[in-house]
């Protein structure tokens, strides 16, 4: 009777392979400048990591009309404060706001069951100049599905809530990472003396 074939080196060979695979990636990453944006140091020590976040409390978030433009505005203003606000604002954020839904799950009576909700931020970072010099721009987009409850109306406009508020959270955290890419960059350029 034949013994079962044993795989522990054929296993443990993958695994080196993966380990080196992984360690050979994670060498060209490092080696192209790619980096943890929130790591300590990540951007030449404590002193770059501080005047990226004096960058983005000197950001003023314009006004977003509407409740749901207040929910983006409130949790972009809890992000770029970091719990401080700035003496001078030298930025000014302008966001115009889009939420739209897709029904998805429809029933035998044309009835909505679960609808897809987008929501849209195109964005521009302004300089707080008298040409109020365009610094950056983008478009941030967040996605969510939203359940309807049948003949509960309450339970419905809780769960409407809760899903424009998480919706507000993403394209927050969205926008504040990108806009502090933006201001690593320009710091970094203004380093090497080159134009932003």
């Amino acid at each position: 009777m034949a013994q079962p074939r044993k795989m522990v080196g054929l296993a443990g060979r993958r695994g080196f392979l993966r380990l080196g695979g992984l360690a050979a990636t994670t060498a060209s990453l490092a080696g192209c400048g790619i980096h943890p944006l929130y790591a300590p140091n990540a951007f030449g020590g404590d002193g770059a990591n501080a005047a990226v976040q004096q960058h983005l409390r000197e950001v003023q978030v314009g006004f977003i009309p509407d409740r749901d433009g207040q929910l983006l505005r409130y949790a972009l203003q809890d992000r770029l404060e970091a719990g401080q606000t700035a003496e001078i604002t030298r930025y000014d954020l302008v966001i115009r706001y889009n939420i739209s839904s897709i029904g998805l799950g429809l029933l035998n009576d044309n009835t909505t069951t679960y609808a897809r909700i987008i929501a849209v931020a195109a964005w521009s970072l302004n300089a707080q100049d008298t040409d109020h010099t365009l610094l950056t721009k983008s478009v941030s987009q967040a996605v969510d599905g939203l359940n309807s409850f049948d003949n509960q109306p309450f339970a419905q406009d809780l769960e409407v809530e809760t899903v424009h508020k998480r919706l507000a959270n993403a394209l927050a955290d969205q926008i504040t990472l990108r806009l502090a890419h933006y201001f690593t960059a320009t710091g970094r350029a203004q380093e090497q003396g080159k134009p932003a």
